[in-house]
């Protein structure tokens, strides 16, 4: 399979975000010594991916274009759906910087098939927009995708899977699939007060779930109160993740340390360790305020 999944996976009531990926002048919603770190623009400067991914971010720029060029006429019909209007997949252009999403799993035995390998790894999001410049496209492409550029298209080796996720951007909601890291520290700060005390981290969603629910780790300068959802219990956290949309999340209480998953090429189980500390449960929580 190509592992294109265009399906929707729950909804959300958060709001939406249309715009742009820069939320302004920063300074006063981090603390000062990272305010000094900042880039000429005002905008963070994220960590670079480790070495040993077989996927740059410049290779993942072309990834996705020639995904969207070879198989955007397929999917087209349910982009335009997603998106509200229509879509000319051979004129879309690279709409932000690509954002790497790191991956809570540790490393998979190196003959397990490569659809297991991308399904458990990195991805690294990229925004395709129209010739308006208007974000129509998203598409997370995997960092150990061993899939190649040919004549503008994409081929694949004989073993492959879970390479690329897309999806069709919201009229209305601009870049919010998911936030840029300015904008989701800007966030937390208007409500709360509190600055961020280091560059947020971009980090992928449980397996399962599409790419674009990545979250931003976002550590602050004191604790915060936030109320959860779904039991109006009330903490005190000073580690908050914002994800698709806008939405705020904690990491639940209890956390697995790996999963066992069945392996459908060789009829046996795929052990997927979970590194330590990294969460892949979270509960939804509204921020208390200052």
């Amino acid at each position: 399979m190509v592992g294109a999944l265009l399906l929707w996976g729950c909804d959300h009531d958060v709001a939406s975000s249309p715009e742009p990926l820069s939320a302004g002048d920063l300074r006063s919603y981090v603390t000062p010594e990272l305010s000094g770190r900042l880039a000429s623009g005002g905008t963070f400067q994220l960590a670079a991916p480790p070495s040993g991914l077989r996927v740059n971010p410049e290779g993942a720029k072309a990834l996705a274009l020639a995904f969207t060029r070879t198989f955007g006429p397929y999917f087209r019909t349910t982009l335009e759906k997603q998106h509200g209007r229509e879509i000319d997949v051979d004129r879309l252009g690279i709409a932000s910087p690509v954002y790497y999403a790191d991956t809570p799993f540790g490393p998979l035995p190196e003959d397990i098939h490569p659809a297991y390998r991308n399904g458990y790894g990195p991805y690294y999001i990229v925004y395709l927009a129209s010739t308006d410049g208007a974000p129509a496209v998203v598409i997370a492409v995997a960092a150990h995708s061993e899939a190649k550029v040919e004549d503008g298209r994409i081929t694949f080796p004989v073993n492959y899977g879970n390479d690329f996720y897309l999806e069709g951007v919201p009229l209305g909601e601009g870049f919010a699939m998911p936030l840029s890291p300015e904008q989701a520290v800007r966030r937390i700060s208007e409500v709360t007060g509190a600055r961020a005390a280091a560059v947020p981290e971009l980090w992928r969603p449980n397996q399962g779930w599409h790419p674009v629910h990545s979250r931003w780790r976002v550590i602050l300068d004191r604790p915060v109160a936030v109320q959860t959802r779904g039991s109006g219990q009330v903490q005190q956290v000073r580690e908050i993740y914002v994800g698709l949309r806008g939405e705020f999340s904690v990491p639940s209480a209890v956390q697995p340390t790996g999963l066992v998953k069945p392996n459908i090429v060789t009829g046996g189980s795929v052990h997927v360790p979970i590194r330590s500390g990294r969460p892949v449960e979270f509960e939804a929580v509204s921020l208390l305020g200052r």
